[in-house]
């Protein structure tokens, strides 16, 4: 009777355990199938210029352009849907807004003699009035549309993550914004729209490789170095220029399932 006893709590025993064990392996390996996301990434912006008439007065004013034109600070913000396909690999869909562009850097200024009818040249007074800085920032706000494909390695609550991806640019409005420094110390801004004709449509692949942090078993935290390149140029002017940015998403998840 005894013998029989030892040999159904043995029995129990290692049933228990394995059953603990096969929990435990479940935990830890389940996928939590559609995620959704919200992120913002605060960007560096900038542009390469290209001479369109292949002429020399276009390749003058790149050179000007590129001596007298800075980058500029933007961001990217917006909702995304990640659908987990395998434990290493996601696509993501997103609707994202974007602030893009670049700058022409703060630069001092320096005002001429006028010309007075009466008693010829003149020079102007030191006036607190008298702007002696400018700085223009050359904006252009999209609706993103990104799809991309994301890699995770890892097996902890820190993974590794990659992705590839194409994201649609649809051009919204390209605004510019002056401000002018004064003598005193005070600024004057002033925001209208742009002039030229730009294209409504871009497209920019895109590339990021960061870490994803399981804060618990429903939120996660995402930060990943992202590069993003307009391939399609913004106007048809004899200078265009292409607009790309790099930035630090980062980007919360919860998951719905």
């Amino acid at each position: 009777m005894l013998k029989r006893l030892a040999t159904l709590a043995a029995l129990f025993l290692s049933l228990a355990a394995f059953g603990q064990e096969n929990s435990g392996t479940t935990s830890r390996t389940a996928i939590h199938r559609l995620l959704l996301g919200v992120n913002v990434s605060p960007d560096y912006c900038y542009r390469t210029l290209k001479n369109n008439d292949g002429s020399s007065l276009a390749s003058m004013i790149i050179d000007v352009r590129d001596e007298s034109e800075v980058y500029k600070i933007g961001y990217t913000a917006g909702f995304n849907l990640c659908y987990t396909l395998t434990k290493k690999l996601g696509i993501e869909l997103g609707v994202q807004y974007s602030n893009k562009g670049y700058a022409f850097k703060n630069s001092a200024l320096i005002f001429g003699d006028a010309i007075d009818p009466r008693y010829g040249i003149v020079t102007l007074p030191n006036s607190s009035a008298t702007p002696t800085k400018a700085h223009i920032t050359y904006n252009h706000h999209y609706l993103d549309v990104p799809v991309r494909a994301i890699f995770s390695f890892g097996k902890k609550r820190i993974h590794v993550v990659a992705s590839l991806g194409v994201t649609t640019n649809i051009l919204l409005s390209s605004t510019q914004t002056s401000t002018l420094e004064f003598a005193n110390g005070d600024t004057q801004s002033e925001t209208y729209d742009q002039q030229n004709d730009f294209n409504s449509l871009n497209i920019s692949p895109s590339i990021s490789l960061g870490a994803d942090y399981r804060i618990s078993n429903k939120i996660n935290l995402r930060v990943e170095p992202t590069f993003r390149y307009g391939l399609l140029k913004i106007s048809d002017t004899r200078v265009t220029a292409y607009l790309w940015n790099a930035g630090m998403n980062v980007t919360c998840y919860y998951a719905l399932n």
